[in-house]
């Protein structure tokens, strides 16, 4: 009876640290899975920026970056709305939601502006749930307030803000998964008044629970789970106990738990860390390549930041359907995996984005682009018949004074006007039409 209690303890502590594991992968997945919103609505902040506060082309970039949300996140937003001054003065879609025109972010009066107000004076981000949008219900809404230099002095211009209703937002997350296997949950936040709001819970209720708490923005949030039969079955006592009374048995359970929690980790660690349709490492792992870098206190001299973008992706998920899109992201990938895979890492950081970190000199650097460039234009699918790429190298011998986040940017920059450069010269727009 003592070695079943040691074991029974064991094995529950094990069964702890993995579902610590997996609400921690959830966790990670949700926090992903809003900032890469926020990231694509990122793209109108930086074109208002551009054209100094002119919004004549939010008309055509608000749809892209609506229908990109839409493709990349699964989220169908209810709106992206521009406010100069912090009054809307025009939305996306428009025929739904007119009634929205003239709404005022700064006043006060509406529920949750007064700290939201405080926190544009900041220049942050804010996140606010649980209030009503129209009448289609509750939703969150997130605002992004935007600064343009005076006379190199920022000076506030307005502000660009989205919203998506709370049955779209929550079933992007995907939770199915866990109501099939027994896992109950609860996702919560925590206002600023330390009240807990729960935003979706399982039909049973989560008791003896393993929680994880992480911030998106102003938010923080908690993910609640435990086993649908709790973290031990008293069914299994007389077997178990028969089995604790023959030593090979007992040795034979030990190996097997062993094998199992390596195999179980293993899998987690493949599940949180590779993209599935690619086989390229995913933005988690990205994430975290770049805090290891940004860690260390030199960087490699011949570190080289390579960022890619697929060319005529929407153009080809339209006409032929997604088949030929996943087929598009396949060939890109297993493109950039045999260029670069003797010199560092591929990874997956969007629907049709890639970055490769790697560490070769401008020698080596310049085959690889070679090799690259041939094997792009060899390149031959079932249900497409080319594929183009967009690229943009930084290396760090050219940049030696910049951080990893620094040419990220830089690289970022030259993709684009190589992405620029492709639709000029093959007559099409960037939705794939001549």
């Amino acid at each position: 009876m003592g070695a079943y209690s040691l074991y029974v303890r064991n094995e529950i502590s094990n069964q702890k640290n993995i579902y610590q594991y997996i609400a921690k992968d959830k966790a990670d997945h949700i926090a992903t899975t809003v900032n890469n919103v926020l990231l694509r609505a990122e793209v109108l902040n930086a074109l208002i920026k551009d054209h100094n506060g002119d919004t004549g082309f939010f008309d055509f970039m608000a749809g892209d970056v609506f229908e990109m949300i839409k493709t990349e996140s699964g989220i169908t937003l209810d709106y992206i709305a521009i406010a100069p001054d912090g009054v809307i003065v025009d939305i996306y879609p428009y025929d739904s939601n007119q009634d929205m025109i003239g709404y005022d972010y700064l006043d006060v009066s509406r529920p949750g502006n007064v700290q939201s107000r405080n926190a544009y004076a900041d220049g942050e981000t804010v996140l606010t749930h649980y209030f009503d949008i129209k009448t289609n219900g509750i939703g969150l809404s997130a605002t992004t307030p935007i600064y343009i230099d005076k006379g190199n002095v920022p000076v506030f211009w307005g502000i660009v803000g989205l919203s998506v209703d709370s049955k779209n937002f929550v079933d992007a997350f995907r939770f199915e998964p866990f109501d099939e296997m027994g896992v109950n949950y609860r996702l919560s936040y925590i206002d600023s008044h330390n009240t807990k709001h729960i935003i979706i819970e399982s039909a049973e209720r989560v008791e003896d629970e393993i929680s994880y708490e992480f911030a998106i923005n102003n938010l923080n949030w908690e993910l609640s789970i435990c086993p649908n039969e709790g973290w031990y079955s008293n069914k299994n006592f007389v077997f178990l106990i028969i089995i604790f009374l023959a030593i090979s048995a007992l040795i034979t359970l030990f190996a097997n738990m062993v094998f199992k929690i390596r195999d179980t980790n293993r899998e987690l660690w493949m599940i949180s860390n590779m993209d599935k349709l690619t086989g390229c490492y995913n933005r988690r792992a990205y994430e975290e390549k770049l805090k290891e870098i940004s860690s260390e206190a030199k960087m490699c001299s011949n570190l080289v930041y390579v960022a890619v973008d697929i060319n005529g992706l929407k153009k080809a998920n339209d006409t032929l359907g997604h088949k030929a899109g996943d087929e598009l992201i396949i060939g890109a990938a297993t493109c950039l995996k045999n260029c670069f895979k003797d010199y560092g890492n591929v990874f997956r950081t969007g629907g049709d984005e890639f970055v490769a970190i790697i560490c070769c000199d401008s020698n080596n650097l310049e085959k690889s682009k070679e090799i690259l460039d041939r094997s792009i234009s060899k390149w031959k699918g079932e249900l497409n018949i080319s594929l183009s790429m967009s690229k943009g190298y930084a290396p760090h011998y050219e940049f030696p004074e910049l951080s990893i986040q620094e040419l990220a940017k830089t690289a970022d920059q030259r993709m684009y006007e190589d992405k620029r450069n492709f639709y000029v010269k093959s007559g099409q727009d960037r939705r794939g039409r001549r």
